[in-house]
């Protein structure tokens, strides 16, 4: 029952009705943990909110409460459901975006959780002669298995990282290419680009992929054109690309072929999600050579597996994550080392060196 309250105001009498409670409290709790390690410790955790009539508060070590009065933000919870949509994010972590259905009828505070994936890292070093140290050029680095407990999830390292993200369970396997036409660079491209200007464009059409090299194979990419500027095919000209590249191309250094990929292997799929920017995936078979993601859908995209060692015998793999450790594996002709790197997330390039 409502309760009567009698105020005299300058000489007025007024009755105040207490009609309805407010009461603040927590509509969500969460808990936050690292993806890899479990356990999360991240000063700087936060939690960011879509909506100004909730606030949040979080700790580092991943907890974390959405408050509110729920009379006012969820008025017909009784008959009706609500979600909270809010972004997890720290240092060194992706933001994770969240979103929090709150059921019809449920008591609250709700419970959550979430894994934090953490930012990837650069890994690269120089592979040298043990006895002469000079730099060995050519070496090929791969990702392997651990050599004395396969694993069942296969790690694979691209020579360049993801263009789009990808579902756990997308397809994944080996392919074999096949040159059909080169042409060249009209001028330099620079890494964010997505329009390569060449100096021929006979047999490309929407769909068609284009292999970018340089730098004797250290630097290679693929591209899936999306469509042709204006002119004839068969005319110099712009080709526009589903998605950026990730490296700067010069005009001298850099060869553009016309490529066709066939299946050369098993079928694998994913075995987790990837984000854009993973430089490696997980999957349920090892790669190697050459990889094509969700081909024929208009998220494809080709990548070359492991890198090469430069002329001064350097190479680089950029977005290193989603593991603990990984085994690297430089060979070059009867030449082969193999090293169990712990990866080191709050260092963002990792150095690994090698010695033949």
């Amino acid at each position: 029952m409502a309760t009567h309250h009698h105020v005299d105001l300058n000489g007025e009498v007024y009755t105040v009705v207490d009609a309805a409670e407010t009461v603040y409290q927590a509509v969500l709790v969460g808990s936050a943990t690292d993806e890899i390690f479990g356990a999360l410790d991240a000063p700087g955790f936060a939690v960011q909110l879509t909506r100004g009539d909730l606030r949040a508060k979080a700790f580092r070590n991943g907890s974390y409460a959405v408050s509110g009065y729920p009379g006012q933000s969820f008025p017909q919870l009784a008959t009706k459901s609500y979600t909270v949509n809010y972004t997890l994010t720290a240092p060194g972590f992706r933001d994770l975006p969240a979103s929090a259905t709150i059921p019809s009828g449920a008591s609250l505070p709700i419970a959550e959780t979430a894994a934090m994936r953490r930012l990837p890292v650069r890994i690269q070093g120089q592979v040298v002669s043990y006895a002469s140290r000079t730099p060995i050029a050519g070496a090929l680095i791969l990702s392997v298995d651990d050599p004395s407990t396969p694993p069942s999830v296969h790690i694979t390292a691209m020579r360049s990282p993801l263009s789009f993200a990808h579902a756990s369970g997308a397809s994944v396997r080996q392919v074999a290419i096949a040159v059909t036409g080169t042409s060249q660079l009209a001028q330099a491209v620079h890494g964010g680009d997505a329009v390569l200007d060449l100096t021929s464009r006979a047999g490309l059409a929407p769909g068609s992929i284009v292999r970018i090299t340089s730098d004797m194979g250290v630097r290679m990419e693929y591209g899936v054109v999306d469509s042709l500027g204006p002119g004839a095919p068969s005319d110099s000209g712009a080709v526009l690309l589903r998605s950026s590249i990730v490296r700067s191309y010069t005009v001298a250094a850099t060869t553009v072929e016309f490529v066709e990929v066939t299946p050369a292997g098993a079928a694998a799929s994913l075995s987790s999600d990837a984000d854009s920017g993973d430089g490696v995936l997980l999957a349920s078979q090892p790669l190697s050579h050459t990889v094509a993601i969700e081909s024929g859908s208009p998220r494809a995209e080709i990548h070359e597996v492991g890198a090469l060692s430069d002329s001064d015998g350097y190479y680089g793999l950029d977005g290193i994550g989603r593991t603990r450790d990984v085994f690297l594996q430089a060979s070059k002709a009867a030449l082969q080392q193999t090293a169990d790197w712990f990866v080191q997330y709050d260092q963002p390039v990792n150095s690994v060196d090698f010695r033949f």
